[in-house]
């Protein structure tokens, strides 16, 4: 079930990434959704909000998913080198905000539920046995790898299809007003 402060969130997302793009007589739609989805994921995953922040992750990211499914060849300059690099990058400053999410929450300055972060780290298994600081870092790459190209392919379709039915999309809007 999705809370109303994470439609919101969602909402709030979408309107910052598409109003670059307003007016405009043609918009990129399947890079535009790229970007959301993973703005999205680290809102949502890791509680990260900062532009920059994002950018920066979403640049690695990129890398990441334009060699991770190549020919495993780990030479300097082939696709999956960079992949792997640009993961390790990834994984680096997944790290560090784990630990620096550790500390804020052993200090009670962050939620226990406020992320998945913060669930995987508080949340211990039936035996009591906490997952690794490695674990956690693989869990929420995996996670932000498998959200990513599910989600933009649906978005990318659901707006496909919304600018080729302008009565959808109008019916769609007023929608979205009454919600929000």
């Amino acid at each position: 079930m999705c809370s109303l402060k994470k439609l919101r969130m969602l909402d709030c997302v979408i309107i910052l990434i598409f109003y670059d793009h307003e007016g405009k007589e043609e918009v990129k739609v399947h890079p535009t959704v790229n970007l959301y989805t993973f703005e999205l994921s680290c809102r949502l995953f890791i509680s990260i909000d900062d532009p920059l922040h994002i950018s920066k992750l979403a640049h690695h990211f990129d890398v990441f998913l334009k060699g991770v499914i190549h020919f495993p060849i780990n030479i300097p300059g082939t696709r999956f080198y960079r992949a792997s690099k640009a993961a390790d990058a990834i994984k680096e400053e997944l790290r560090l905000i784990s630990r620096r999410r550790r500390a804020a929450l052993d200090k009670k300055m962050a939620s226990p539920t406020q992320d998945l972060l913060s669930h995987l780290l508080v949340t211990s298994d039936a035996s009591g046995k906490f997952l690794s600081e490695t674990e956690i870092v693989d869990n929420i790459l995996l996670l932000l790898f498998a959200s990513h190209d599910t989600t933009t392919s649906v978005v990318t379709c659901v707006m496909k299809y919304l600018a080729e039915l302008p009565e959808v999309y109008q019916t769609v809007l007023r929608g979205r007003v009454v919600l929000f």
